[in-house]
């Protein structure tokens, strides 16, 4: 018997598919990419360390703070400028819900914080810094649109556009 010698070619792989596939798979991804958008509200951290001392003749800061809790917003201060809703520690809150017990973002008196804010800053017209104090059950969204009345007055204008209030908004440990 004669043995044939077989000789085994290694064939060339056809490419052409697998290119055409990634042809078309590159537009189509790139196409169907979402880009995100992040959106930033400044925000500063509260001082750590003990205050320092201030000269006798520079003016007292007003320490103005606004504490957020299920019962509305109240608005305090080291000055007699910011309104009492009443005497003795169970006050209540100088700005009450419009609904009890604020079940709703939109149950926030917005309109009667820049109020306050406003004659505060009429009072204190230098002044650019504001504490928000949320409780631990405040919802974040009440805090953001808070933050956002805090900062400025859009039905107030001052030179063709909002009045600033106090752009530098602080936020401090929240109350239980």
């Amino acid at each position: 018997m004669v043995k044939k010698k077989r000789i085994d070619e290694a064939e060339d792989v056809d490419l052409v598919p697998i290119m055409n596939l990634v042809t078309i798979l590159i537009p189509f991804l790139l196409m169907s990419v979402q880009f995100i958008s992040l959106a930033v509200i400044d925000s500063t951290l509260p001082a750590m360390g003990s205050p320092t001392e201030a000269p006798e003749n520079a003016d007292k800061p007003l320490n103005l703070s606004v504490m957020i809790t299920d019962q509305g917003y109240t608005v305090a201060g080291s000055s007699a400028v910011i309104p009492k809703a009443g005497e003795g520690a169970e006050a209540g809150p100088t700005v009450p819900c419009t609904e009890p017990g604020c079940p709703r973002p939109e149950s926030y008196d917005i309109k009667e914080l820049r109020r306050i804010l406003n004659d505060v800053k009429d009072e204190f017209p230098r002044e650019e810094n504001i504490i928000l104090v949320p409780e631990s059950r405040v919802q974040y969204e009440v805090l953001v649109i808070t933050m956002d009345a805090t900062r400025d007055d859009p039905e107030r204008k001052e030179d063709g556009k909002a009045r600033l209030l106090f752009p530098y908004v602080v936020i401090a440990g929240g109350a239980e």
